[in-house]
């Protein structure tokens, strides 16, 4: 995606840091239910009758709070669930939180454990895009369809001597960056819900100034380590090299949507360069060739957060992949339900 989106993803705590911050239990009783998954319990909200179900997976700091505006619109036309991960909101926090092998093992647990058959359609927002991709890889049978919104690879990191993209930091140096130095701080105590999440209803608001508030007085830089940061990156460095293996469309024809709030790009460079190496651009600006049966659309003017600055336009598209995957029709020879 774009820079300014890059700037806006960079302005997130690092998933390290939302490791190191564990649960915040806010004190108020979850709007879903809590599931064993093993010794530890995760939040599921789930909605709505029908399938496909559609499994809403937030980005970076997200709450499954986040996505209200979405399923509160969706769930007359299919089942729907938003979830919160581990170590987040009301779900306990696990061994490796954030990293992408804990996050789609710990959803593909609770979904089985929850009872909520498949097919699954994925939805990720932000950075949340690289964990419904590693969970289609991983249980590809779950998985009816993917959407994408506003997801990118373009995470900005700052390690001793110099700042990059993570996916270009060699894994000496994302360890370099840990521990964090005293010089990274918490900042001051949050005050109020900003931009976008004011557009909640204000008891969902009232809700997650107090999931923040929480996340603050728990944040700990000494126990921020690596290992989510370098999940990322190798999930980043495999996800170029299936794009890069030569396959025309590297999932074939399940059904895809990109949500955007950039235009698609007028023309993509070949996905390997001159000395057969793997290029190593935004492949968010590719997520549509991953398939023969994909959309791109664009939600013109929306801030990074879709689901929040611009809920209709991403329920329709959700509604499209849902009717797609129902009927078994092409993305383009369907539309959203008026």
């Amino acid at each position: 995606m774009r820079l300014h989106h890059l700037a806006l993803i960079i302005g997130l705590a690092t998933a390290a840091e939302l490791k190191a911050q564990g649960a915040v239990s806010p004190g108020y009783p979850p709007p879903g239910r809590l599931i064993d998954i093993g010794g530890r319990k995760l939040h599921l909200n789930c909605s709505g009758t029908g399938s496909p179900t559609v499994i809403l997976v937030g980005g970076g700091g997200a709450y499954s709070i986040d996505w209200a505006l979405i399923q509160a619109r969706l769930d007359s036309t299919t089942r729907v669930c938003s979830y919160d991960r581990a170590g987040s909101a009301w779900s306990d926090a696990g061994p490796a939180d954030e990293t992408v092998e804990q996050t789609i093992a710990d959803l593909h647990r609770l979904l089985r454990e929850a009872g909520e058959p498949g097919p699954y359609l994925l939805v990720g927002a932000s950075i949340g895009g690289i964990f419904i991709r590693a969970y289609q890889h991983t249980f590809p049978e779950d998985v009816a369809g993917l959407v994408f919104s506003n997801s990118s690879h373009k995470i900005g990191k700052f390690v001793p001597g110099k700042s990059g993209l993570l996916w270009d930091l060699s894994e000496a140096d994302v360890r370099s960056a840990y521990p964090l130095p005293p010089s990274v701080t918490r900042g001051p105590a949050p005050t109020r819900v900003g931009e976008p999440f004011d557009r909640l209803p204000p008891e969902l608001q009232a809700i997650r100034l107090r999931f923040e508030l929480r996340r603050w007085e728990t944040w700990d830089r000494t126990k921020a380590g690596p290992e989510s940061d370098l999940s990322w990156r190798k999930e980043f460095l495999r996800e170029f090299e299936e794009r890069c293996s030569g396959a025309e469309h590297p999932l074939g024809a399940i059904p895809l949507i990109v949500v955007s709030g950039d235009p698609k790009p007028a023309q993509l460079e070949p996905p390997r360069l001159e000395d057969g190496s793997c290029r190593r651009e935004d492949a968010g600006d590719g997520l549509d060739l991953l398939s023969s049966n994909s959309l791109y659309l664009v939600a013109a003017g929306s801030g990074h957060e879709i689901h929040l600055y611009q809920p209709a336009v991403l329920t329709k598209a959700l509604i499209r992949g849902v009717l797609a995957i129902r009927t078994r029709t092409s993305l383009a020879g369907v539309s959203e339900r008026p």
